[in-house]
């Protein structure tokens, strides 16, 4: 009997509790309050939400791509069991565009509030 294979059961990304903040002249502001999701091996998962509403700075926050004033202030990040905010520069670089990357947003694109959400996600997905 061999031993069950446990990279079938952990999640490719698992995001816990993430906090990314942002110093600024007027006090602290949490781009990124208490965030968390995971995203099962084979599975896809899109951020949906309001202009403002930390969409990009969770995604920023993932790839190690947030620049001061703006740090992760709490939570943990994990690629495939591994804790990407305790990881060294050079570790995270090694994964960045290789195993891990980010679709920016395009200005152009938005979404029509005529249509549902979910049919416009597919679309985007299936590159229609």
């Amino acid at each position: 009997m061999s031993a069950p294979d446990i990279n079938h059961a952990m999640p490719t990304l698992e995001v816990r509790h993430l906090r990314t903040h942002f110093e600024t002249r007027a006090g602290v502001l949490p781009a990124v309050d208490d965030v968390s999701f995971a995203v099962p091996r084979g599975r896809i998962l899109g951020l949906v939400g309001e202009s403002g509403s930390g969409k990009s700075v969770t995604g920023f926050s993932i790839m190690g791509l947030v620049d001061a004033p703006g740090r992760i202030v709490g939570g943990e990040i994990l690629f495939q069991g591994r804790e990407l905010t305790r990881m060294r520069p050079a570790e995270l670089r090694q994964l960045q565009g290789n195993r891990i990357a980010m679709i920016f947003q395009d200005p152009m694109m938005t979404l029509n509030p005529v249509l549902r959400i979910d049919t416009q996600m597919i679309e985007a997905v299936r590159g229609a």
